[in-house]
C-alpha cells in the first residue's frame, strides 16, 4: 500500500465492493457528496496533503475525519485500513518530467537548504512539528505544512524569505499572499532582535 517513490499517487478507497472516495496526495479541493457545492465568494474546502473526492455519503463523515487527524497522507491510508476500508494504489499516469541533464543536484541541493530554512522557523514555534514539504511552482521555493489543528504552513522563497500562514488558512491562499510578496518578519517566529525580511 505505501509508496516508498515518493512520487505523487492516487488511491482509491473502497467500502465492500464500493467506491468511497478518490484521492491524490498534493494539496487541494475536498469535494463533497453529500453537500451543496460553496456558495459564490465562499472558499471551497482544501486540504494541505491531499485532493479528494468522495463517492459514497455514508462513509463521507468517518473517512472526512481520519483525513482531518492525520498527520500525512499514509497515516490516513494506514487509519483507512485499520478502519476496514481497501486501499488501491492506481498507477500515476502524469508522472513529473525528470529533471535536465546535470541539473538535479543543485535543485536538490536548493531544495533542501529551503527546507532546513522552513525547519529552523518552525523549531521556534513549536516543538517536534511533523512537517510535509512541498516544491512550490515555477522555481518560488518550497512550503513546510505542520498538518495538525493550531498548526501552520510556512512557504519559503529562494532568497529564504518566509511566510508563515495559520493552519485556518488554506494552502492556495497563502500561496497567492506569498506569490505577491508577503513575507513575514524574523521576529514573529521568535527569534531575538529585528530581522531584515521584507
Amino acid at each position: 500500500m505505501s509508496d516508498a517513490t515518493g512520487s505523487v499517487r492516487t488511491y482509491r478507497i473502497f467500502h465492500g465492493k464500493r467506491l468511497a472516495m478518490e484521492l491524490r496526495g498534493e494539496p487541494g479541493l475536498v469535494v463533497s457528496t453529500s453537500t451543496l457545492p460553496p456558495l459564490p465568494g465562499v472558499a471551497p474546502v482544501t486540504h494541505p496533503f491531499a485532493t479528494a473526492k468522495f463517492h459514497v455519503a455514508e462513509c463521507e463523515g468517518e473517512l472526512g475525519a481520519l483525513l482531518r487527524e492525520a498527520s500525512d497522507l499514509h497515516a490516513f491510508l494506514d487509519a483507512a485500513e485499520r478502519s476496514d476500508y481497501a486501499v488501491e494504489a492506481v498507477e500515476d499516469r502524469t508522472a513529473p518530467s525528470p529533471p535536465p541533464a546535470g541539473g538535479s543536484d543543485t535543485a536538490s541541493e536548493g531544495v533542501d537548504r529551503l527546507v532546513a530554512v522552513g525547519r529552523a522557523h518552525f523549531a521556534q514555534l513549536t516543538t517536534d512539528p511533523v512537517l510535509n514539504v512541498i516544491e512550490l511552482p515555477d522555481g518560488l521555493g518550497v512550503c513546510l505544512v505542520h498538518a495538525v489543528r493550531g498548526g501552520g504552513k510556512i512557504y519559503v522563497a529562494p532568497d529564504e524569505s518566509a511566510l508563515f500562514v495559520g493552519s485556518a488558512v488554506d494552502f492556495e491562499t497563502g500561496f497567492e499572499a506569498f506569490r505577491d510578496g508577503v513575507r513575514t518578519p524574523l521576529e514573529k517566529f521568535g527569534y531575538k532582535g529585528s530581522g531584515t525580511q521584507g
